[in-house]
């Protein structure tokens, strides 16, 4: 019988290595830290051999994306539907804003401008224009 060539100890240290990683995860990176932390030089196929290496490693991707079973377990399509409808109002409301703040720096602007010319009443700026003015109902 062969000798396994990871030991039942380099697997724990393995998965503990793979539990404790931040950052992209990748099997090419994987077997790197694997020979340089723990000194095993190893392959990614003999590491898939082993369930426990290759359960925390496909636990440890979602997770890093983000995206673990309790999540993906619980989220609906109206989930889905309802995040991407958050994230365009998010940009709604941002674009929003900007033009907003655009216009009111271009009201200080005119304002400005307005305020050096002599003369000038700014109250007669902001008054009312008469097509303003609330109507009664017509009567033809």
């Amino acid at each position: 019988m062969a000798s396994p060539s990871i030991t039942t100890q380099d697997q724990r240290r393995i998965e503990r290595l793979i539990a404790n990683w931040k950052g992209k995860l990748s099997w090419k990176l994987l077997t790197k830290a694997v020979e340089l932390q723990l000194g095993i030089k190893t392959t990614r196929q003999t590491l898939c051999t082993y369930t426990g290496i290759y359960n925390k490693y496909k636990k440890q991707k979602a997770d890093l994306r983000g995206v673990t079973p309790e999540v993906t377990s619980r989220i609906t399509r109206a989930d889905v539907a309802a995040q991407e409808r958050i994230a365009r109002l998010e940009r709604d409301v941002r674009d929003l804003e900007e033009k907003n703040a655009q216009q009111l720096r271009m009201i200080d602007r005119m304002l400005a401008n307005a305020s050096s010319i002599p003369n000038l009443d700014l109250r007669e700026l902001v008054k009312e224009r008469p097509e303003e003015l609330k109507k009664g109902p017509r009567h033809e």
